[in-house]
């Protein structure tokens, strides 16, 4: 829309508005909406390749690839009705896919706003919303939708006079009732396309999969650690702890062990009085072989333990793995004699709180799981399009509107609602960090051995600084212009066009202006003092640097009207590289510091390298697409460490990626969005959680066999996102010299809620953990240019089928009570169910949980045999009973009287 175009939709709208204003006292046609529509969403159709008239719309509508579905939403009015007269109001609504039109209704226009918010502005033609009437929209949208969760929550409506309100029956955060159930029976609403070969979760299925092998037998999870150690030597019974665990931490330092009493306290086994365990704790480096930070020994005696740390880290994951020998249910100490070292020094978890806000209170949660499970590393995604959340001292606007979404066009209070939080700010939408939470968070970290690295993504995924510092800048620039410029990320003379991945046009940064720097610079400098308060000096940077690119520029898209019809249509003047108009980045190229636009990426990192590295910072982080054109690191950064997170799903070449990262110089951190990506869904049951770009799930066992050092073997054991087989090629042996680790990453455009995070992260965490500090005998050392595949048969899969049923033994009778000890909501899984001989047969990944049966007025627990016929659904419970999971449904013969 011109700039004219929407002066005249605003005076028209404030014309219409006058004339159909409520008397005063009467409730406006918004507000009836508000109060008395009832909401669902649902899938009509995905894509499936073979629909020719739906393809030739998505292509003329501009869709990527010219691959879209169509969706519904409903609005029953179970109030008053609304006239023909009375459309004073607009219709907002979240949606993650980008939406065209509207296909059955011409009574509305349909307008993206930015992101994924949307709205419906009734024409001339409306007609009016009778009471009882249902409004059913359809509309054609790009991709598709798989899951329930791509639906979001909180539709509101804004009356004539610009005041938001959000449709009551919307406004939750769960999405149970305002979605309908994708239709399981027909493979067009849940296949992405005619080839995809997944299978949906049912529970024959899922017994299938839990049973594929034989279960453990004996009692070998007693003395199991996870991550499992190098060597451990079962040395005797193990002991009863019927008093607790008293430490004599000796050399280790107060904190440390003030967290350590901490983790005995939440598991119930802080010394309560004469003749506790003793624990004895001593650190001498000399009196280990090796030089690796973070090994020990432990010995588990009859009556004490001695811990010996290389260091400080060392004694700490000592005491780790003495709390991982104990069975909390039977309060037992297995007795061994373990010798460990770490793999990697690099063992990560990330959390983003950019796109909703998490609080303090999780975050602590997760560092004290991290340091249980010896993760070292915490990566906190500090801001991105939809949220600044770290207060910046002399930069208000940052927290003030960056941190915060609600209903403000102007956009000079707060950011325009996104995923799915509504107009209101009472949600996990807005919040940030003061400098005090900050300063507790890394001082909490530090206790506990962990390094806290901050990230601010930028030049990509910077709509909140950069709406925030316009924001200072219009506040400033009649009385003091010079300050209003000094921190401006924009060059406002840009008329680039261009669209984001998460569909924005005003989200990057310009890496051609000395004031972008200036702020960097300032960023740098505030949060180095943060960490220097904690006691924690700041020793790593990472500026993100991903996906800064037009994604109408890109191959699925041609200069509309286009003759592909695999192609949507864009206009010419829309599919411009980012900054390709900006007249300061003409200069820059024009004078020669760059070659082209296509580099200006690479630069940003060049610069900010040199402020991280004058600031003192030894290294400096990114993407593997921020940095994707250096192709020495050594020379054309100024940090002394460089890595990068190689995140591209193995199947799309993600291990290529890698290898081709670490022949530039940088060391890798593997985090692989189809194995590592936690905000991906648990399984294949539109029922789950998440988003699955990279993969239709990711549950803990795809985590567990994970092989960082040779990814390649993993096109043997797993599919592509559509089921389908791959191939990959080992990387050259000495591509493990430059791996420097492994992370996780919990993204949370889809995780509303502390409890979501808990839910996405565990129990898969305890799997990222086994495969950071433990290098299974399964996993193969590369061999340059083996290939791998469905076809060949190199992974000694039986080895690693054993090694999962111990893990998962060991998961399910020790540590999800610990778990639930320590608070956490992990997710429980949803158990397999078959009916055997008229007998009902359960199965779970994780043994040890209680299982209940539904017969059709009661839950029951799973004691003893179970006829079959009656049982409506089961589910599992928590280890400690408290909660229980998602229930499934089963088609088992009922009895007769039921089938009357």
């Amino acid at each position: 829309m011109t700039r004219a175009s929407l002066f005249l939709t605003l005076a028209l709208g404030g014309l219409l508005s006058a004339c159909s204003q409520p008397e005063r006292g009467e409730v406006s046609a918004a507000g009836l909406i508000a109060q008395n529509f009832s909401v669902t969403q649902e899938v009509l159709t995905n894509f499936q390749g073979v629909d020719a008239a739906l393809r030739a719309d998505c292509k003329r509508a501009g869709g990527s690839g010219a691959i879209c579905s169509t969706y519904r939403i409903s609005l029953l009015n179970q109030g008053p009705a609304i006239s023909a007269e009375q459309r004073d109001w607009t219709l907002y609504f979240h949606s993650i896919r980008r939406t065209f039109n509207l296909r059955n209704r011409d009574d509305f226009t349909l307008e993206h706003v930015k992101g994924d918010l949307h709205r419906l502005v009734p024409t001339i033609s409306f007609a009016g919303i009778g009471a009882g009437e249902a409004l059913e929209l359809d509309f054609l949208a790009e991709n598709w939708m798989q899951f329930e969760s791509d639906f979001m929550p909180r539709l509101f409506v804004v009356d004539g006079e610009g005041e938001a309100h959000v449709i009551a029956s919307t406004d939750s955060d769960s999405i149970d009732g305002l979605v309908l159930p994708i239709n399981r029976n027909n493979p067009d609403n849940w296949k992405r396309t005619s080839a995809d070969a997944n299978q949906l979760a049912s529970a024959t299925s899922r017994y299938a999969d839990f049973n594929a092998a034989s279960p453990l037998q004996g009692d070998s999870w007693r003395a199991r650690i996870i991550p499992q150690p190098l060597t451990v030597e079962v040395t005797g019974e193990p002991v009863a702890l019927g008093t607790g665990i008293a430490v004599d931490a000796g050399p280790l330092q107060s904190p440390s062990l003030h967290a350590f009493r901490q983790r005995l306290e939440q598991l119930q086994l802080a010394p309560t009085g004469p003749g506790a365990f003793s624990v004895r704790v001593d650190i001498d480096e000399s009196r280990f072989d090796g030089k690796t930070a973070g090994a020990y020994r432990l010995d588990v005696g009859e009556r004490s333990a001695q811990i010996l740390g290389f260091d400080q880290a060392g004694a700490f994951n000592g005491l780790q793995s003495l709390l991982a020998l104990v069975d909390v249910k039977s309060r037992t100490l297995a007795r061994a004699r373990v010798e460990d070292a770490p793999r990697f020094q690099h063992r990560g978890l990330f959390l983003d709180v950019g796109r909703n806000f998490h609080s303090k209170d999780v975050v602590l949660k997760l560092l004290d799981q991290m340091a249980a499970y010896k993760l070292n590393r915490f990566h906190f995604h500090l801001s991105d399009d939809e949220g600044w959340r770290l207060e910046i001292p002399g930069l208000p606007e940052l927290t003030e509107v960056g941190g915060k979404r609600c209903f403000d066009p102007s956009e000079t209070r707060c950011l325009l609602p996104q995923l799915g939080s509504g107009p209101d700010s009472d949600n996990n939408g807005s919040g940030y960090f003061s400098v005090d939470d900050y300063i507790e968070i890394v001082r909490y970290a530090r206790a506990r051995h962990i390094e806290v690295i901050p990230e601010f993504d930028m030049p990509a995924h910077a709509r909140a600084a950069v709406v925030a510092m316009e924001a200072r800048y219009k506040r400033l620039v009649d009385e003091l212009p010079e300050q209003a410029a000094e921190y401006r990320l924009v060059d406002p003379e840009d008329n680039t066009q261009y669209l984001s991945v998460q569909f924005y046009d005003d989200s990057y940064i310009n890496p051609c202006i000395d004031s972008t720097y200036r702020f960097v610079g300032k960023l740098i400098r505030e949060v180095q003092a943060m960490h220097r308060a904690a006691g924690a000096p700041l020793a790593s940077w990472h500026f993100g640097g991903d996906e800064a690119v037009n994604i109408l520029a890109a191959d699925s898209f041609e200069d509309a009207p286009g003759n592909d019809p695999e192609k949507g249509d864009a206009p010419a003047a829309a599919r411009q590289k980012p900054w390709s108009q900006s007249p300061a980045c003409q200069k820059l190229v024009a004078s020669g510091e760059v070659d082209a636009i296509d580099e200006l990426g690479e630069l940003y990192a060049r610069r900010v390298s040199d402020l991280v590295a004058d600031a003192g910072i030894p290294t400096m982080a990114a993407w593997n697409d921020g940095v994707k054109r250096i192709e020495d690191a050594g020379e054309e950064l100024a940090t002394e460490e460089n890595y990068v997170n190689s995140w591209a799903p193995l199947f799309w070449g993600g291990g290529d990626e890698s290898a081709h990262l670490a022949e530039a110089g940088f060391e890798v951190v593997q985090s692989h969005s189809d194995f590592l990506y936690f905000d991906m869904p648990y399984e294949v049951d539109p029922k789950e959680s998440g988003y699955y770009w990279a993969s239709r799930y990711i549950d803990t066992q795809k985590t567990f066999s994970y092989a960082p050092l040779n990814t390649a073997q993993l096109a043997e054991v797993s599919t592509d996102r559509d089921g389908n087989a791959w191939s990959a090629t080992a990387p050259a042996a000495d591509f493990a010299e430059r791996v420097r680790g492994i992370q996780g990453q919990l993204w949370s455009e889809a995780v509303r809620t502390d409890a979501q995070v808990e839910y996405m992260i565990f129990p898969r965490l305890l799997a990222l953990a086994e495969r950071a500090w433990h290098r299974a005998d399964w996993e193969l050392s590369p061999v340059a240019g083996q290939q791998f595949s469905a076809e060949t048969d190199t992974v000694d899969k039986a080895a690693l089928a054993a090694d999962w049923r111990e893990f998962a033994a060991t998961v399910g009778n020790k540590e999800l009570l610990k778990l639930d000890l320590g608070g956490v909501g992990y997710r429980i899984p949803v158990p397999g169910a078959v009916s055997e001989g008229g007998e009902l047969k359960m199965a779970l990944p994780f043994p040890g949980l209680p299982l209940e049966y539904f017969d059709g007025d009661h839950w029951q627990p799973v004691d003893g045999e179970i006829l079959a016929e009656g049982v409506r659904a089961v589910r599992a419970r928590s280890a400690g009973g408290r909660r229980a999971g998602r229930a499934v449904e089963l088609a088992l013969p009922q009895p007769a009287t039921a089938q009357r």
